[in-house]
């Protein structure tokens, strides 16, 4: 039997970061999103989600980040709490629709998995040595840093409940084209709206994106919705797609070094492109990660923490230089 890709295959080893996500589910139009907004962590927004406070709405500039997950979607606490970080870091409401229309690799009522005696503790020495982090009293690893992957500890995830136990490569293709653009485009599109509806017609949208999700930053780019992007080990996109990037448009790039979804020949052909329309853009290679290390890689591997690390920093500046 081919091997799914572990991207989204949810038994593959993945490691589960530690903290606890201060964001909202809430559903608008059939479709649920994961709401962070930086007054959540001082404790002041216990109020609907789907209306905004006037105050906030006075403010301007006003900008809002739409954060597009990787397969296992909204429900992988690592993507809550990147969200959850971004929203403090740009002092801005970040949000996370559910663009796999409740079909993410992780199902939202089934939590992942920690071996015995590696469950989560709030109270032990946080995974990151960034004190500016917000999330930094709140996350941690129950394992020493390792310089290795190979000696590293991974928790793996269980299996949905609609998982197929012998899932084959054919099928996951199947899976996969019931998320292609024809699906997802729409999907995307009352988001889009809400967020316009909301935060009012003049906002600037940025778009981060993880994987699944960086193809479809660039395509929201393509289509004039969002002006700035940040895509992560983005995968199966097209030149035509990257094509429509073109001046005036910013997208950052952050790569694995090994990546067969991105390989290198792929990428570099992605930067001619942009080099070609005109974008504003820039591309980071880490040395020593895989696909998916900026949002489910093993923290305890100090190359992909500070690779991580850097891939979230890199996306914060680049939100607060150009989505102004």
């Amino acid at each position: 039997m081919t091997r799914l890709h572990p991207c989204c295959d949810p038994t593959a080893p993945s490691t589960i970061w530690e903290g606890i996500p201060t964001g909202k589910i809430i559903e608008i139009d059939g479709i649920e999103m994961y709401i962070s907004q930086p007054r959540m962590r001082d404790g002041e927004s216990e109020s609907e989600l789907s209306t905004l406070p006037e105050s906030f709405k006075e403010q301007e500039p006003k900008r809002v980040i739409l954060f597009l997950t990787e397969g296992h979607g909204i429900y992988l606490p690592n993507a809550q709490l990147l969200a959850d970080s971004f929203a403090s870091h740009l002092d801005c409401d970040v949000i996370m629709p559910d663009q796999f229309a409740g079909q993410a690799r992780l199902d939202k009522n089934h939590r992942p998995f920690f071996p015995p005696g590696k469950e989560p503790v709030p109270e032990i020495v946080p995974w990151t040595e960034d004190k500016d982090d917000p999330n930094y009293e709140l996350r941690g690893i129950q394992v020493p840093l390792k310089e290795k992957t190979e000696t590293s500890d991974a928790y793996p995830f269980r299996k949905p409940p609609w998982w197929k136990g012998d899932e084959s490569a054919q099928e996951f293709e199947a899976w996969k084209h019931r998320h292609e653009p024809p699906v997802t485009d729409p999907l995307l599109a009352p988001v889009v709206k809400y967020i316009h509806d909301q935060y009012g017609q003049d906002v600037k949208i940025g778009g981060v994106g993880y994987c699944f999700g960086g193809r479809y930053v660039i395509r929201l780019m393509g289509a004039g919705f969002i002006d700035v992007g940040v895509v992560n080990h983005p995968s199966f996109f097209t030149m035509e797609e990257v094509h429509l990037v073109t001046k005036g448009k910013r997208l950052a790039i952050y790569a694995a070094e090994v990546d067969d979804i991105l390989p290198p020949e792929k990428r570099r052909q992605t930067e001619d492109v942009l080099t070609k329309t005109g974008a504003t853009w820039m591309s980071t290679v880490f040395g020593g990660t895989e696909h998916g290390f900026s949002v489910r890689g093993d923290l305890t591997v100090k190359d992909v923490r500070l690779a991580k690390e850097y891939a979230f920093k890199g996306a914060v500046s680049w939100f607060k230089n150009w989505l102004i």
